[in-house]
């Protein structure tokens, strides 16, 4: 009985939509005609005809094992740096942490403006070197992925914080221990911290595969999935 009214609003919201996703897929239902059933003539249409498709497909893996590499690894290693309670490691916790407090939306638009080909960040710093250079980071489709990759994958706050309370819980006796057998601080990383950590680490990679499967900010509002579609993933295939 408890149970009712969240079995409803499941029902109503998530698995008949899902349905109605699925069994519709096999028809050529139009506003204006009726439901025809095809089979599975889309999903041939789609793997076979559409290369936009398999672009967004190919993009949306590697984003994927991106986040679950770099971002993961990333968040783990500023974890790792700011165990111990120190002034360092709380000014780099804090200063690392800003950017998830600011919305995807946000930090999209800014990152625009930080690769813009005139007024940007990234270009004014390399012209001081090069004074001839001048890069299109987001619509040229030799950098375009990369620039949309760095607006991103750089910033894991929420797996840092995770990471973080998790190592706060290990008990103190076993680095205690570690320290008595002459065990440095890389060795208890390697041989305390990690393994203690496969449970929160595995989370860690499921909440950044997802993140990853449904991006959309970051690439709508700064290249739109192009040039052309080399930055289109599926998010945004499905928008359009």
């Amino acid at each position: 009985l408890f149970l009712l009214p969240t079995t409803i609003l499941f029902l109503v919201i998530f698995a008949t939509p899902l349905v109605t996703v699925i069994s519709t897929s096999f028809t050529d239902w139009t506003p204006r005609g009726g439901v025809n059933f095809i089979g599975i003539k889309n999903y041939i249409t789609l793997f076979t005809a559409d290369a936009v498709f398999k672009k967004s497909i190919g993009n949306t893996l590697k984003w994927v094992f991106l986040q679950c590499t770099i971002n993961v690894g990333l968040g783990l290693l500023v974890a790792l740096l700011t165990q111990k309670a120190t002034l360092f490691s709380r000014v780099l916790r804090t200063v690392y942490l800003i950017p998830s407090i600011i919305s995807r939306a946000a930090l999209s638009v800014m990152f625009f403006f930080v690769f813009h080909p005139t007024i940007g960040l990234v270009n004014s710093v390399v012209q001081k070197f090069i004074p001839d250079f001048k890069q299109n980071w987001y619509f040229q489709k030799d950098t375009a992925f990369f620039a949309v990759t760095m607006t991103t994958i750089l910033f894991a706050g929420v797996v840092t914080l995770i990471m973080s309370a998790q190592i706060a819980s290990i008990d103190s006796c076993l680095y205690e221990s570690a320290k008595i057998d002459g065990a440095g601080s890389f060795r208890q990383a390697i041989s305390i911290t990690i393994p203690l950590l496969k449970n929160t680490i595995a989370t860690a990679l499921i909440l950044a595969a997802t993140g990853a499967l449904k991006s959309f900010e970051v690439i709508f509002l700064t290249t739109g999935g192009g040039p052309g579609s080399e930055t289109m993933n599926l998010p945004v295939l499905m928008y359009q």
